[in-house]
């Protein structure tokens, strides 16, 4: 009955961290899409969220039947299937997130005009997915330090939303020619950062199975 009990706790990681695998695909095609300017690129992103909100269905029906068969004792694995539960949802939203970043896209190549990209755009990018592998490895080795050290990759992504926002506001005064392309990457922009709050939340529930007690990482 244990043995059992542990494959499927071993099974429902797999499917966790398939999932996320799913997530930093889309969000790693949805920043392509952007950087190339690529529509159909980003309307695949957007048709592929779907199986992205199955994964979650399926995770939470899993966990909550273990919970409902097995019923844990171990403080640790009734805090990891809580987690696993909280963590879905997390990557549920980012995955919503590389979707809204597409959509952007495809509205940014409906726009009048095409603006140049900030630079810096892309390194929000390119942290918000490291931070979003970075979340989900630490989940895997239960591994707090790593998991804290997110906490100073956030504050660097909200740095660079300050520095885009400022560059694309200076486009703004150019002309409102440039303004609807301006509003859809500053979307972009605060979606990544929202992206960056969701690997903290992830790297949260971390050093929550670990420790059995809460800390705060986005402040």
């Amino acid at each position: 009955m244990r043995n059992h009990y542990i494959r499927q706790l071993q099974s429902v990681n797999v499917d966790l961290l398939r999932m996320g695998s799913r997530v930093e695909h889309a969000l790693a095609h949805s920043m392509r899409a952007l950087s190339e300017w690529d529509s159909s690129r980003a309307q695949q992103v957007i048709q592929e969220d779907r199986e992205i909100d199955e994964a979650r269905t399926a995770i939470e029906e899993v966990v909550l039947e273990i919970l409902a068969t097995q019923q844990p004792v171990v403080g640790t694995d009734l805090r990891t299937l809580n987690a696993t539960i909280a963590i879905a949802g997390e990557l549920e939203r980012a995955g919503d997130y590389a979707k809204g970043i597409s959509k952007r896209v495809i509205r940014c190549l409906q726009a009048p005009v095409l603006i140049e990209t900030p630079g810096k755009l892309f390194r929000m990018g390119e942290l918000a997915q490291e931070m979003l592998h970075t979340s989900l490895d630490a989940f895997v080795r239960v591994d707090v330090d790593m998991a804290r050290s997110l906490a100073m990759e956030d504050e660097l992504v909200d740095e660079l939303e300050d520095e885009v926002t400022a560059a694309l506001l200076d486009v703004a005064r150019s002309g409102t020619h440039t303004l609807d392309n301006v509003i859809n990457l500053l979307d972009i922009a605060h979606t990544l950062e929202r992206l960056a709050d969701r690997s903290t939340n992830i790297a949260e529930r971390v050093i929550f199975i670990a420790t059995n007690h809460a800390e705060e990482l986005n402040r």
